[in-house]
């Protein structure tokens, strides 16, 4: 007997919402766990949701806490996501965790992670660009316009973000490790801060965007900081930013996570559904069956 689903969205934010319309629009069967109650063929248990679709779709990033899978509603543990994980599953997901790429290795499961394609993860950052700028604008008391603003990373968000704030009219500096991230900044005309053993002087900035997934503004460089700053954290939990001595300096500090979900969830399930409807559609037609219960 066929599966029941093309495919089940397990957890995730308001992309998966709007990625699960757009595959239902598309022809695809589709149901849900972990998502709001109100979508079409929303499943009661992770068991059965698994057990009915052969493609599984998980959320960008699979997981926040490395325990659970990033959803809005209910805790879905990963471990009981392993334990169900079958032979005839195909996983996708953004990010997914190194614990789930063994199990699917062990189990001989494909899997695609949305984050590892370039399209999708360059696409993917002007929604991010745009959610951190109106992040800053909405958490600061001045204008963009004129303010020296230091990015740092140069990576696929930092570039796009550095040319959406020079748009704006922000004096950008672009602070990164590597001297080739560093060329590629001065090439495209932006002033350069080099990051390296020692940590950065940051006084002189009135907004500051971090990209980097490790602990770059440490006590010793929020000291140097101005009061008045705006510091966006935009890079992967924990972030980069010392937030317990950012208290404790009264900064105004924010992590923003999940920002594509939150700012432009559309648009980023459609990048989302072009890469992935070929796989489904490629599944689909191999009317695969249930999975056999052990």
């Amino acid at each position: 007997m066929p599966c029941k689903y093309d495919a089940s969205i397990i957890g995730g934010d308001s992309r998966q919402v709007c990625l699960a319309s757009i595959l239902i629009e598309s022809g695809f069967k589709i149901t849900t766990f972990g998502l709001s109650p109100d979508i079409l063929n929303n499943g009661d248990s992770l068991q059965k949701v698994m057990e009915y679709g052969k493609t599984l779709i998980t959320p960008i990033p699979f997981s926040k806490d490395k325990v659970n899978i990033n959803n809005i509603y209910d805790n879905i543990s990963i471990k009981d996501f392993i334990l169900n994980l079958d032979l005839q599953h195909y996983l996708i997901g953004g990010n997914i965790p190194k614990e789930v790429a063994q199990a699917c290795i062990d189990k001989n499961i494909s899997y695609f992670d949305i984050m590892e394609d370039k399209n999708i993860s360059t696409l993917n950052a002007i929604a991010t660009a745009e959610g951190a700028i109106a992040e800053a604008i909405f958490k600061s008391n001045i204008n963009l316009h004129q303010s020296k603003t230091l990015i740092l990373g140069y990576g696929k968000c930092g570039k796009v973000l550095s040319s959406k704030l020079r748009a704006l009219g922000a004096k950008v500096t672009v602070g990164a490790r590597k001297e080739y991230d560093l060329t590629q900044a001065y090439t495209n005309c932006f002033d350069c801060l080099k990051l390296g053993k020692n940590e950065p002087t940051i006084h002189e900035f009135n907004f500051i965007f971090n990209t980097i997934p490790s602990l770059i503004l440490n006590e010793k460089a929020l000291m140097t900081a101005s009061k008045d700053v705006t510091i966006i954290d935009i890079a992967s939990a924990p972030g980069g930013v010392d937030y317990e001595c950012a208290k404790k300096l009264n900064l105004n500090t924010h992590l923003c996570l999940g920002i594509p979900g939150k700012f432009a969830p559309k648009s980023s399930a459609e990048f989302i559904a072009k890469a992935i409807i070929p796989i489904l559609k490629e599944r689909s037609e191999l009317n695969l069956p249930y999975p056999k219960k052990a």
